[in-house]
């Protein structure tokens, strides 16, 4: 027996035993229906540092704040059906949902060129590479994954291109989303290590994450990666808060 056809079975008797419901209509058979897609607000993109709307996602030339990402895409909305998917997928373990989001989110981008443009012509850049955002080791082991590295691997294979692991996160910190603005940039500071020799850094990173909202984990990575010798860095996140 193959493993393909082995892996066919494997899912198709967790299909019986677990079967799938849209999170938008409750129809049976998967996590987002077609329909229900249609639905799904396709977020404005901003400038990573001082966070006003900006058509293509780059970094404003007159923002001073050089070890911020260079540019940052959102696709959604974090909110109604696909913030239920995301926090299913979080802490619901239902990773089939990514499984589904991912191609949506490639759609979205196919059919929007235009304003994906420089992010796509980043991301196509020879040497261009994908890492995400690390949990801290106690974290992962609870949850059993990293949502970041599996969003960031569905999306870099279809991209062809490698994910690594740029980052390493030092210290336990507190959930972000209960901590005011001015308290998330704090309680990241400091928590990130590379993983790499300076002399052997990547120049361009599309560095991963679920969402996001204060920008403050994000900007904290990419300014480690930033030190320590990369050149580029753009953001990439499922959803964005508003």
């Amino acid at each position: 027996m193959s493993g393909k056809w082995l892996k066919g079975i494997k899912e198709t008797i967790l299909d019986i035993l677990f079967p799938k419901f849209c999170f938008g209509c409750g129809k049976e058979g998967e996590y987002l229906c077609s329909k229900c897609f249609l639905f799904l607000s396709e977020t404005n993109f901003i400038c990573p540092d001082c966070e006003k709307t900006e058509y293509f996602g780059r970094r404003h030339k007159n923002c001073r704040i050089r070890r911020s990402p260079d540019g940052m895409v959102s696709l959604w909305d974090y909110e109604g059906v696909l913030k239920k998917m995301i926090l299913e997928m979080k802490y619901g373990l239902a990773l089939d949902v990514l499984k589904e989001l991912a191609p949506y989110g490639i759609h979205v981008m196919e059919k929007d060129e235009v304003r994906f443009l420089e992010f796509l012509s980043f991301l196509q850049k020879e040497g261009t590479i994908f890492t995400y955002v690390p949990l801290f080791t106690k974290r992962e082991k609870e949850r059993g994954f990293n949502q970041a590295e599996l969003i960031s691997k569905h999306f870099s294979h279809f991209f062809k291109k490698e994910t690594l692991p740029l980052l390493k996160k030092e210290k336990e910190t507190q959930y972000q989303v209960l901590l005011s603005r001015e308290e998330r940039f704090t309680n990241v500071k400091g928590a990130f290590t590379p993983l790499f020799k300076k002399d052997n850094a990547p120049q361009r990173v599309i560095l991963v994450d679920d969402v996001w909202t204060s920008g403050a984990t994000m900007k904290e990575c990419c300014r480690i990666l930033k030190e320590n010798g990369v050149k580029e860095v753009w953001g990439f996140t499922l959803s964005k808060t508003n």
